[in-house]
């Protein structure tokens, strides 16, 4: 995957490069303390994701995401944050954004942000699903009933039926338990529930859970 990194503080966009290409097929083609020229920049390079620092003023007021998504629409945005709260995150998510991670988030974090945006889904650490629930389930989030879940989606709702823990679907399915977290949220989003056992509840009543 080749990505724009934006990043406003010289030795984090060093450490995130670093952190980034440590995993094999990404590739950082760009990278810069600011937004000078990244439309021109994008265009010519075409890159599957850009790692916007939601410090940047044009990120923070919002009206950058308008022009890359106007110039971009395909694009793929993954924002790193710090100490945002719960509703500026979500006006991120409605602005377009597919990934936030906050700047305290380790390796293991970053490198299941990155595979979440590369399987096309969306992605918040761990820490924080608990707190976005409240406002992924409410009236504006919630899906139509007859919403269809992906092959993944539907493996770890039947796990999460079956009584699994976070850790232990992360281990039968080989992936991080963020990434397990993630699902789950997104469930409970598409669903129209607010915990576990409503998604337990509404498997078993549109008959998405077989033995």
């Amino acid at each position: 995957m080749n990505l724009i990194l934006i990043e406003a503080i010289p030795l984090l966009l060093q450490a995130v490069c670093q952190a980034i290409e440590s995993k094999p097929g990404n590739r950082i083609c760009y990278y810069a303390p600011n937004l000078h020229n990244l439309e021109s920049i994008t265009l010519e390079l075409q890159p599957d994701l850009l790692w916007l620092d939601a410090t940047v003023p044009e990120v923070r007021d919002g009206s950058a995401f308008y022009s890359i998504h106007r110039n971009f629409p395909n694009i793929k945005i993954l924002l790193f944050g710090v100490g945002e709260t719960i509703p500026e995150i979500r006006k991120y998510f409605k602005l377009g954004v597919c990934a936030y991670l906050p700047k305290s988030s380790d390796f293991s974090e970053i490198e299941s942000a990155l595979s979440c945006v590369e399987a096309g889904e969306f992605f918040v650490p761990a820490s924080m699903n608990k707190s976005l629930a409240s406002w992924l389930t409410d009236s504006v989030g919630k899906k139509k009933p007859g919403c269809k879940l992906t092959l993944r989606e539907h493996e770890i709702l039947k796990l999460i039926v079956d009584e699994f823990t976070t850790l232990e679907i992360a281990k039968k399915l080989f992936i991080g338990q963020c990434t397990v977290e993630t699902h789950r949220i997104k469930l409970i989003q598409k669903l129209g529930v607010k915990n576990v056992a409503g998604l337990v509840r509404e498997a078993i009543q549109r008959q998405l859970y077989s033995c």
